[in-house]
């Protein structure tokens, strides 16, 4: 399903090395989608947005039965209106955009492992702002393969085109959204024995932005923003007592930008590590989650650039207080990566409350709220970053369905110019199979 608030082909890189692996992220994840994989993936956790979408299941698509799989095409045909399209503090521009999403999912129906495959595209036209039509596409593959009941192998690889939201921190503020290529390769391996749990993730992604046209008619360089990001991460767990968990995690994570030196004369590449322990909580169908905390730290290749460390937390939890509702809370600080002039990273410090309420059966009413401090280390910018959303959708049968959505976000700044607030209202229709 579309989102009321949207996010974002490189060039060549100038780095052999790097464009190798690039080359090897994109183009795996690219082959991968559109053959028949070699590793079976686990489907994730479900996030908010997922849990908030889906309808019960006596109006679910049923889909159409594809050998081993079974195949669930989707039409979401969607209006929004947008009452400051660019986000801007001072120059506020509306916009009618339709959007056409169609999709087409594989789920397998082995009788062990598990693998799903996903294709979806969006067109998006503006009625008055043109420049801004764009093209968007996601192409994925998850999946599982069970050596024995206790111990499996997980994999997810993705490729997908997006383009950035106006409201990105560090959008170009181009005449068009600066169009992000992104390449995703991600296994894992999950074993546990007895009361004892262990899980290990390595994660390889690749970034390509495209430069963009000024307003003044100058390109606007993006190549300062492509990189390649590594992380691996392991996590041990041991149940105290039925539904409690003792969790300890780690990770380490290599960040690294084709440019040597950006345009401001930066070294933006960097290496870090977070460390957090807390307990896991899974009582039946009532409560699952993690509450960890710990430290975290980012080192600079950039001698300027302080190091970036402290308190680390995460937090996310499903409650499900009836069988027709269902409330995810989370709490987040994360070091997260930022181009701004100056700026080594950004400490990112907040959380979210998504509520889910089946009204009735083929009712579903979503409300969704976050609110987040942005600190940019090296500099006085500081944000504070607030987004409150209000969602129905009423599936008239298991074929089809309509919606509609508002939603209010507004920023907060020392930096006049980076202050906005926008509202979007959508309404949407849509066929399933």
């Amino acid at each position: 399903m579309n989102k009321v608030f949207l996010c974002g082909v490189g060039t060549m890189s100038r780095h052999p090395m790097r464009s190798s692996l690039r080359a090897l992220i994109f183009g795996s994840a690219v082959s991968l989608v559109v053959s028949v994989p070699v590793l079976a993936a686990e489907t994730q956790s479900r996030s908010a947005e997922e849990v908030a979408e889906g309808p019960a299941e006596s109006y679910q698509a049923k889909g159409i039965e594809f050998g081993s799989f079974l195949m669930l095409p989707v039409l979401d045909v969607s209006q929004h209106y947008n009452d400051n399209m660019f986000a801007s503090a001072t120059d506020r521009r509306s916009d009618w955009i339709t959007r056409i999403a169609p999709e087409v999912k594989f789920r397998s129906r082995f009788t062990n492992h598990q693998l799903n495959l996903t294709a979806k595209a969006e067109q998006s036209f503006y009625r008055e702002y043109t420049d801004d039509d764009h093209f968007d596409f996601t192409l994925a593959a998850d999946g599982r393969y069970d050596i024995d009941r206790n111990w499996k192998l997980t994999g997810i690889l993705d490729a997908s085109q997006t383009h950035e939201d106006r409201g990105s921190p560090d959008e170009a503020g181009g005449k068009e959204q600066t169009q992000l290529r992104t390449g995703t390769a991600k296994f894992g391996t999950e074993k546990t024995t007895g009361r004892f749990g262990f899980k290990v993730d390595g994660e390889a992604i690749r970034r390509d932005y495209r430069d963009v046209e000024g307003a003044n008619g100058a390109t606007i360089n993006q190549d300062d923003r492509d990189r390649d990001e590594l992380r691996l991460s392991t996590e041990l767990s041991y149940e105290i007592f039925p539904g409690y968990s003792a969790v300890v995690e780690g990770s380490v994570n290599d960040r690294k930008y084709d440019d040597r030196l950006d345009d401001q004369n930066y070294n933006r590449s960097s290496h870090g590590s977070t460390l957090r322990a807390g307990i896991g909580v899974d009582i039946s169908e009532l409560v699952r989650g993690d509450f960890l905390v710990g430290y975290m730290n980012q080192n600079y290749e950039d001698a300027r650039f302080d190091t970036i460390s402290g308190f680390s937390m995460k937090a996310s939890f499903n409650w499900t207080p009836s069988r027709m509702t269902v409330v995810i809370p989370t709490l987040e600080r994360s070091i997260q990566e930022t181009t701004t002039v100056s700026a080594s990273g950004m400490v990112r410090t907040g959380g979210s409350l998504t509520v889910r309420h089946e009204l009735q059966r083929n009712i579903i009413l979503t409300a969704i709220g976050s609110a987040y401090s942005e600190k940019y280390r090296g500099t006085t910018r500081d944000n504070w970053s607030y987004d409150s959303r209000v969602r129905g959708q009423w599936f008239l049968s298991p074929n089809y369905y309509v919606g509609a959505e508002a939603g209010y976000r507004e920023r907060t700044s020392k930096v006049d110019s980076e202050a906005f607030h926008q509202t979007v209202v959508l309404f949407r229709v849509g066929a399933q199979l």
